[in-house]
């Protein structure tokens, strides 16, 4: 377990070297349907091209991290005096969104992000580390008081836990070449296009739903996909933002490509909403976690630490 305020080295989380050794490890095909990890996006992104992917700086500033969050009015102060310590679960082997800097100290994404919500709102914070698997199980054991889930909204169980409104959100989003022609992505400009995909996923699903006129070509896996859209054998290819962004700014992609247009969200299939989950009984809690994050997006804090470990915006 880890306090919070000073355990968390802001400083070094970048993902550089042996970080990124660390993410290699989860190359290859995901987990489907709900996945119980306050990291859980991690396994959406990291790819087997991921593991040589080094950034030095954030989201430029055309590709600004816009607002996402709807802003609540309730007056929350009678939970903010019942709430004084918030012991997070999550899993530290998910780079970026949770790991060990060089240091051996947690960082990441989320523990930075939980970790500036409590500093902004006076409360004291924990940090309880278990494997993906455990992360909720501590949440109904008692041994945490939150953790987060990625997951459709139908899947969560309200009989025995509450929820935050949705922080951040995957998105589906067009990628080729940066000397291609292709500047738009709708149905007329991508007609007779070649547009690539990985063979069985919800990016597949949607291009064949919205793209009808043009021609799908399906991977079997993300580093063929990725190769084709590299060398050219498709003329664009669609996928979740987060793999494309670091595989683009990775040297495996050769700086051959860029986002084309902007995020696709699909609630029903790719964009499931990143939410804290806290026991049903800890309402007070929920309304202190959602007025933070209201407050942390409001101040630009949210933005800032996103641009720390996201090369960028997925919208």
């Amino acid at each position: 377990m880890y306090a919070g305020h000073g355990c968390l080295r802001e400083g070094e989380g970048r993902l550089t070297g042996a970080t990124m050794k660390a993410a290699s490890r989860f190359s290859g095909a995901t987990r489907c349907g709900l996945v119980l990890s306050c990291l859980v996006v991690a396994r959406l992104l990291v790819c087997a091209t991921l593991g040589s992917a080094v950034f030095s700086s954030g989201a430029s500033a055309q590709d600004e991290l816009p607002q996402f969050r709807q802003v609540s009015k309730s007056d929350v102060s009678g939970s903010l005096r019942k709430v004084r310590n918030i012991r997070f679960a999550m899993d530290e082997q998910f780079p970026p969104f949770a790991f060990r800097d060089s240091a051996g100290a947690l960082t990441g994404f989320l523990p930075l992000l939980a970790d500036a919500l409590c500093a902004d709102l006076r409360v004291s914070c924990e940090f309880v580390t278990r494997d993906t698997d455990a992360v909720q199980l501590a949440l109904t054991n008692k041994q945490a008081d939150a953790v987060v889930f990625l997951t459709r909204p139908e899947e969560l169980d309200f009989s025995k836990l509450d929820f935050t409104r949705p922080f951040l959100r995957p998105f589906g989003r067009f990628a080729g070449r940066s000397a291609g022609p292709i500047r738009q992505t709708d149905v007329r400009t991508l007609a007779g296009k070649r547009i690539g995909v990985r063979q069985g996923t919800s990016h597949e699903r949607f291009i064949q739903q919205y793209y009808p006129r043009s021609l799908l070509v399906s991977y079997a896996t993300q580093a063929e996909l990725y190769e084709a859209t590299r060398t050219g054998s498709v003329d664009i290819m669609f996928d979740d933002a987060f793999r494309l962004m670091f595989w683009m700014q990775g040297t495996g992609s050769g700086n051959c490509c860029d986002f084309i247009g902007r995020g696709f969200f699909d609630k029903a299939s790719f964009s499931h909403p990143l939410i804290f989950a806290v026991r049903r009984e800890d309402g007070d809690l929920r309304k202190v976690l959602d007025y933070g994050l209201d407050r942390l997006q409001t101040s630009g804090r949210f933005a800032q630490l996103y641009n720390r470990f996201f090369p960028r915006s997925p919208y």
